[in-house]
């Protein structure tokens, strides 16, 4: 069973480093090129790397608040989990931020950031939060692999808090577009918010169930018990996100803009309703309600995945095709673009992995710190 698990894990190995290679080759020959290989124009400016972007950034700060939530608020179920969630966040965010900077075309404009710091943009703020957020995760996860319960302790607390922050500015950046009512308004920063934790908790019970599942025969009951916790949680989300996505229909048919018409019956109907809607929400709430096990709620998930990225490309992209002044453009992405963003899976794949074999995400967690430090302080026999 061994040699044949050994067998598969290096078939398997051996395809993402394919998928990585194609994605390292797209990065390349797009420092070389510039942006004339994406579909983005002078009109539709953000194109699938920035989709891909938001939507990895978003799960990283969903599975960040997860992990920093259970132990705030004393969710000893999902205790356990902590390690793996922070672990897997940094290797979902670290790609993704390499996405990210495909965008900018040329490397050093990165350095502007720095010399040339714009504090009334929204962006600005984005991109220092997220490099807070980022050493506040690499801090939470040493404390967590070094058993350090009171850095852990106070590193909850702060990333927690960055999570919120990060993901509210990146809504915020959409939310201030008067211009765009796909994107503008105060709810838009909210509903990245729920986005990420719904987000979060999908990626998370889908790497924790394969996991576990790969290596023994029979799920855990701890494994199976806060996979189930998790799926009532994610249920209960997703119909707080199907109230949102309610009113804002609502509000848009009563606005009667050509973006509603874009999304009710145009362009990106199919998209949003067939995709956003019922892959991403309804069938997955369905699923969870119906039956109650590990399985469907990890194939609830991979659905839930799938329709929030429908979502994520629906506002990003289709947000931009509706002009000030009526004219409505499209946008194609390029072979590049997939090239990178999946890539960018693979990786946070292969870092996972990597992290599994080397790293032991499930023997360091707050309880355990905790239980560690009783019995230091617990006088030995004599």
């Amino acid at each position: 069973m061994a040699m044949k698990w050994q067998g598969k894990s290096l078939v398997g190995l051996a395809i993402l480093l394919i998928i990585i290679a194609a994605g390292l080759f797209g990065m390349g020959n797009t420092l070389i090129q510039g942006q004339v290989l994406f579909g983005s124009t002078e009109l539709i400016p953000w194109n699938l790397l920035i989709v891909a972007y938001v939507f990895l950034a978003l799960m990283a700060s969903g599975m960040c608040m997860i992990a920093s939530a259970s132990h705030v608020l004393g969710f000893k179920q999902f205790d356990f989990l902590g390690k793996r969630a922070i672990f897997l966040a940094l290797a979902v965010l670290i790609p993704g931020l390499l996405v990210l900077s495909m965008d900018l075309g040329r490397l050093d404009r990165a350095l502007n950031f720095i010399t040339s710091p714009n504090l009334q943009a929204p962006m600005w703020w984005m991109g220092a939060t997220y490099g807070v957020y980022v050493v506040l995760l690499l801090v939470e996860f040493i404390a967590m692999h070094t058993k350090n319960e009171k850095i852990m302790h106070y590193a909850s607390y702060f990333t927690l808090a960055g999570a919120v922050a990060a993901t509210s500015i990146l809504g915020g950046i959409f939310a201030i577009v008067v211009q765009r009512p796909l994107w503008y308004g105060g709810a838009t920063s909210v509903f990245f918010v729920l986005s990420a934790v719904i987000t979060g908790i999908a990626c998370l019970t889908i790497f924790t169930y394969f996991t576990f599942k790969f290596s023994s025969e029979k799920l855990p009951l701890k494994v199976d018990n806060a996979i189930k916790g998790l799926s009532k949680l994610m249920a209960i989300l997703l119909a707080v996100a199907l109230g949102f996505n309610a009113w804002r229909l609502i509000t848009m048919f009563y606005t009667a803009t050509p973006d509603f018409a874009l999304i009710f019956n145009g362009e990106y109907a199919v998209l949003y309703w067939g995709g956003a809607l019922a892959l991403g929400l309804i069938i997955p709430l369905l699923m969870i309600m119906f039956k109650r096990s590990s399985g469907m709620a990890v194939v609830a998930s991979i659905l839930v995945l799938s329709g929030m990225f429908f979502d994520k490309y629906v506002t990003v992209i289709g947000g931009q095709l509706v002009q000030p002044y009526g004219e409505v453009t499209s946008y194609s992405s390029t072979i590049t673009e997939w090239l990178i963003f999946v890539g960018a899976i693979a990786g946070t794949i292969v870092i996972y992995s990597v992290g599994v074999k080397l790293l032991k995400l499930d023997e360091s967690t707050h309880m355990e710190a905790e239980q560690d430090k009783k019995k230091k302080l617990r006088p030995s026999a004599v």
